[in-house]
């Protein structure tokens, strides 16, 4: 989720602090981030022949390099021949993007006229499709029935604000459990009686992290509570509300004026809660570098919970015991279910919003997106290790396209997630982004400050099941509810 300003949330949650973004000053043109452009023109096709579509993203590296590539393919080919020449810019970042588009509707300057077409998110836009409705192409009244029905109903209903489409969908991710399988075959084996498969719900994964636990700590004779976790969870704010829609809670809706009211349910926030921090505090799952995959590399975790399109950077080496580094093979497993909720996943990868000017950019920028987003859809997906967004699966001819297995593995398995999850989006009201950050705060530092409290028992003595029933875990979901409570409400 992105938002231009970032709030501080209150001190609810012990030491949770979120850091505050830019904001726009007296010098608006000095503010809006220098972009940069892609060289896709061709020069057959130059800007003082062709109808000129701008696009930005916030595309880098070899992201961009394979969207200017793919720009570059089209103005050679069917945008020469209409006449059309798209150019890319990078605006360097999410933020960034949202910046120039903020600043261009709402500052004073008019130094910069708005792109025909937007990589955006709904929190993106949703504020111009409230204050400048007319500034946004309603894009279900102009794209064909036929190519609307190209895309996956589940990304393409995420275009939708206010019953109105204003987003098509351009490559999609999702999260998935990524395993250091090298390491998990080598526990299957010593332990037959788990199974892969009891990593399917979280109830499975949470008696398999508890197997591994005391495997890795029978390892070191004479020092007990000393295993290793199974598995982390990258983005605690997804799994909240992954986790809520699975229950049954929407988590919040708008009133009749627009206003976001939240649909907090006590029961379901502290299920989930207690879902992953009873065994977290246990050691049974964790967190300790920056990123859940670092964990992996340092062979802290066995594996963890993450993006899809993050398995092209999942460790292929690890540290051994002795600090090495050793080759491994990856797994990829769909997200756990948590038993009686419905099978749910978060969906993630911003969409294009078009811009209106005259009606004839407006026709070329639809054209170049459907060419884009479906006839190059799964080129340009596959080539950043997401998931295309139309709704057929992969041909066999597109797998053998696919060089990295892990990334073949990613797609498909994610793809066929999509196809059988019910699969969420996450905050899209105004100021969404404290709201997440806030709830991701205090999500972490409770786990944080829940381990250290059970440690200390463990220290003091304590059995593993005298530690457990120490900790209090219903006054701590409670606790956890209240903080969450005070974050939508501010």
């Amino acid at each position: 989720m992105r938002r231009l300003r970032m709030a501080s949330i209150t001190a609810l949650c012990i030491g949770a602090a979120v850091l505050a973004g830019g904001c726009a000053g007296e010098n608006k043109k000095a503010e809006i981030p220098q972009a940069e452009a892609s060289s896709a023109l061709t020069e057959e096709n130059d800007s003082d022949t062709a109808m000129t579509i701008e696009f930005w993203h916030y595309y880098n590296d070899a992201q961009k390099q394979h969207l200017d590539q793919l720009v570059k393919e089209y103005n050679g080919t069917l945008g020469l021949e209409r006449g059309v020449a798209v150019e890319a810019y990078s605006q360097g970042s999410i933020a960034d993007l949202t910046n120039k588009i903020d600043l261009v509707l709402n500052g004073t300057t008019n130094d910069v006229e708005m792109a025909n077409i937007v990589l955006a998110y709904r929190d993106m836009v949703v504020n111009t499709v409230k204050l400048h409705p007319d500034r946004l192409v309603e894009l279900g009244s102009v794209v064909p029935e036929a190519d609307l029905a190209q895309y996956n109903q589940a990304y393409l209903n995420e275009g939708y604000i206010d019953g109105k489409l204003y987003i098509l969908p351009v490559a999609k991710s999702t999260e998935l459990l990524l395993m250091n399988q090298t390491r998990l075959d080598e526990f299957l084996e010593a332990n037959p009686r788990y199974r892969e498969e009891n990593m399917e719900s979280w109830e499975g994964l949470e008696r398999m992290a508890e197997g591994y636990f005391q495997w890795t700590d029978s390892m070191t004779p004479g020092t007990d509570g000393d295993g290793s976790p199974f598995i982390g969870v990258d983005n605690l704010a997804n799994y909240f509300v992954a986790m809520n829609h699975a229950m049954g809670s929407d988590i919040y809706h708008y009133d009749e004026s627009g206003t976001m009211v939240p649909d907090l349910d006590k029961g379901i926030i502290e299920r989930l809660f207690l879902n992953y921090y009873e065994p977290f505090t246990k050691g049974y799952y964790g967190a300790k570098g920056r990123y859940r995959s670092d964990d992996v590399k340092q062979s802290y975790l066995a594996g963890c919970i993450g993006s899809s399109s993050s398995v092209l950077y999942f460790p292929e080496e690890v540290a051994d015991s002795q600090g090495n580094m050793v080759p491994v093979t990856t797994g990829v497993y769909q997200y756990p279910v948590m038993e009686g909720t419905t099978p749910t996943a978060i969906q993630q990868g911003a969409g294009v919003a078009v811009f209106n000017r005259s009606d004839e950019e407006n026709r070329a920028a639809l054209d170049f997106i459907r060419w884009l987003t479906i006839d190059k859809g799964f080129e340009l997906a596959a080539s950043m290790s997401y998931m295309p967004v139309d709704h057929n699966g992969m041909t066999e001819e597109q797998k053998q396209q696919i060089d990295d297995a892990r990334v073949l593995n990613g797609i498909e398995t994610g793809l066929k997630q999509s196809n059988s999850y019910q699969m969420v989006y996450g905050f899209d009201f105004e100021n969404s982004y404290d709201v997440r950050t806030g709830v991701d705060a205090c999500f972490g530092e409770a786990l944080s400050q829940g381990r250290m409290e059970f440690e200390e028992y463990l220290a003091r003595g304590m059995s593993m099941d005298e530690a457990a029933a120490s900790m209090d875990y219903g006054s701590k979901a409670e606790a956890f509810y209240e903080q969450v409570k005070a974050i939508f409400e501010e």
